[in-house]
């Protein structure tokens, strides 16, 4: 599994917010465009609107399909949360190439995390193929910044051709204190619980049993595989805290 941050909050681009008739901000738009093949000779401007400002990069390698472009970003959202004062939203977006020529390409957005509260740090994007079809898939990780117990947001994604799906995480996060809009992130929620992969598997490490969250009777190891028919679980095992060496390996470290 490799993490590939090449470029974080290098862009000095115009962070303001857009704004309706109404005086309410709205998230900015993406929308397709075209330009150079290489990923990498792309101007990343174009790969956020103008009220948005980039906090990392990474370059997807094409493997045996086509290289691809992952984006954080981030704008402002003056719409009020109750009990959460902070406007900025973070977003994901993973640029695919279509139409592709011997030159150029149509660079097309799928947005991955929508309006995130927290934002997305450290190893937030790794990459490995578990859908074994040669490609490096993308494992997100939001960390929870107002949460104890390492508490953060995961989820899956994978490129079929020109659709990207969210394979894994079918929960939803959010930090409205009481009824009223609300800022989500939409994944598998997890504490003290490490997750990554190995030989083609998704595993969480988690803990189990014990008198409190951080301090388990033992740690429970769950490795899975994607298949036709979506996940398997192949393997379950306790582990004594002690001997864990997996959980070190994973991110987040509980």
């Amino acid at each position: 599994m490799r993490s590939l941050l090449v470029i974080a909050a290098m862009v000095a681009l115009v962070s303001v917010s857009t704004v309706t008739a109404t005086g309410r901000s709205i998230r900015p738009a993406l929308r397709a465009f075209d330009g150079p093949r290489n990923p990498r000779d792309i101007d990343l401007n174009d790969l956020v609107p103008p009220a948005g400002r980039i906090d990392a990069v990474w370059y997807v390698p094409a493997g045996r399909t086509r290289p691809q472009v992952a984006v954080v970003w981030r704008y402002s959202d003056r719409r009020p949360v109750r009990g959460w004062s902070d406007p900025r939203r973070y977003v994901l977006t993973l640029w695919n190439p279509e139409e592709q020529t011997p030159g150029s390409a149509r660079w097309v957005p799928h947005t991955l995390i929508r309006a995130s509260p927290f934002a997305l740090v450290g190893r937030a994007v790794r990459l490995a193929d578990v859908t074994r079809d040669g490609h490096d898939d993308l494992l997100v990780t939001v960390m929870c910044s107002d949460c104890n117990h390492a508490t953060a947001i995961v989820s899956l994604y994978a490129t079929f051709g020109n659709t990207v799906r969210r394979i894994l995480g079918s929960g939803l996060f959010g930090v409205a204190k009481g009824t009223g809009r609300d800022a989500v992130v939409h994944g598998r929620v997890i504490s003290e619980t490490a997750w990554g992969t190995r030989h083609g598997l998704v595993w969480f490490d988690e803990p189990r049993g014990g008198t409190s969250v951080c301090c388990p009777a033992y740690r429970l190891q769950t490795f899975m595989r994607w298949g036709a028919k979506g996940w398997r679980t192949v393997l379950r095992r306790r582990v004594r805290p002690a001997a864990d060496h997996l959980v070190t390996t994973g991110y987040p470290l509980p």
